[in-house]
């Protein structure tokens, strides 16, 4: 099979099965709500679940694909995500819906055998554009998923978590009878085994002042976004009384966003604009964009307040990707991004908990105002810790 078909094939493999991750995104507070009587810091517990054992499984996972095979290690965790997504359609309890979330992020995980697979079947200077493919995915799932689990909830809750389920075992029979295996193509070797949590890692990436500071304000960005994970559906639904499509349509736009600005927009402004001019933009944008959320007395206004922070946020990813790259030795390039997305992980897992916290003890508004003060911060960080360092990488040309 030919590289090309490879690409294209694990391409729509992934994207199908987040496009199942992407439809219970909109319905999945709501539904909790009403059929397991869950309140907000539950809903918050049942988002974050999915992170966090996602971010438990993915080293481990990655790490088996690498002695079994990259086909056998996707395809079970598809068919693991499917009885997952099942299991919560059909969910009797709240306890049930945590356990089905749990191991739906279990089944998460093979994400990292999919990005061994790009890497297996691509030369290294083609990589990160292989890479980006996930990515894409990411955008795209985030597009469609959420706009047709809000179509299909007008049909009870049922029908779209049975989609969500419909999507992962399509992705498997795809997987299954389609797929080849990659890691034959080198004929890699098992490598050592390694510890769960890579301490010394840590200690590398957080010695340096540069590093340091930008994992820390990409973890600080993470947790604020993954903040408005479950309650921004608690605000549609229950402060502007909007139903399940129109919250959907948000999330539709939030993915619609991202595609645009990372895939078009982003290149034209970092040949005009210097990274750490991006960076402290980027910053300000989220951090108006959320303390503007929670004001919001329409559907458009919501959309329109989303736009502007999800903007930011855009711009900021690929532009502390590309920093932390420039800031690591070239030996140290694959730990340090891998820290960067450990750290990143955690952050989805603790910001829906302090959310749904937030808005159960303390409002609706308090979630999102946290998030931008916290947002705020991180502009205090990069001018204290990275105005000079910065500078000497990469001079101002705006």
């Amino acid at each position: 099979m030919l590289k090309s078909s490879r690409m294209s094939i694990i391409f729509i493999v992934v994207l199908i099965d987040l496009i199942g991750f992407g439809i219970i995104i909109p319905i999945l507070p709501h539904y909790s709500e009403i059929y397991f009587h869950a309140n907000e810091f539950e809903i918050g517990v049942l988002i974050a679940s999915f992170s966090f054992f996602q971010f438990l499984a993915t080293p481990f996972l990655g790490r088996l694909s690498d002695r079994i095979g990259r086909k056998p290690v996707i395809t079970s965790m598809l068919i693991v995500s499917f009885f997952a997504y099942l299991l919560y359609a059909f969910a009797t309890d709240y306890w049930v819906a945590l356990f089905a979330r749990s191991v739906a992020g279990i089944g998460g995980g093979s994400i990292s055998a999919a990005q061994a697979y790009i890497a297996d079947v691509t030369e290294k200077r083609d990589r990160a554009k292989g890479m980006g493919l996930i990515g894409t995915a990411f955008g795209v799932g985030f597009v469609l998923g959420p706009f047709i689990g809000g179509a299909l909830s007008v049909y009870g809750f049922l029908v779209p978590n049975l989609a969500a389920a419909g999507f992962s075992l399509l992705a498997f029979l795809l997987a299954y009878f389609i797929l080849d295996e990659s890691l034959q193509i080198k004929g890699e070797k098992t490598p050592k085994k390694s510890s769960l949590l890579n301490i010394e890692g840590y200690v590398t990436a957080f010695s340096r002042k540069e590093t340091g500071a930008l994992i820390t304000i990409f973890f600080i960005l993470t947790f604020s976004i993954a903040n408005t994970y479950g309650t921004t559906p608690i605000l549609g639904y229950r402060i502007l009384k909007l139903s399940d499509a129109q919250i959907g349509y948000v999330f539709g736009v939030i993915g619609l966003v991202t595609i645009f600005v990372q895939g078009y927009l982003i290149g034209i402004l970092t040949k005009r604009f210097s990274e750490r001019s991006l960076l402290y933009f980027g910053i300000s944008v989220m951090t108006i964009g959320l303390l503007l959320i929670p004001q919001s007395n329409s559907l458009l206004l919501l959309i329109l307040f989303f736009i502007i922070t999800v903007f930011g946020l855009a711009i900021l990813s690929p532009v502390i990707f590309s920093l932390i790259s420039k800031a690591a030795s070239p030996s140290e390039q694959g730990k340090v991004l891998g820290i960067n997305q450990s750290m990143g992980s955690l952050g989805r897992v603790l910001g829906p908990l302090w959310g749904g916290f937030a808005f159960n003890y303390f409002g609706y508004e308090s979630p999102f105002i946290t998030a931008g003060a916290f947002t705020f911060i991180t502009l205090f960080i990069g001018v204290i810790m990275l105005h000079t360092s910065l500078n000497q990488q990469d001079p101002a040309i705006d």
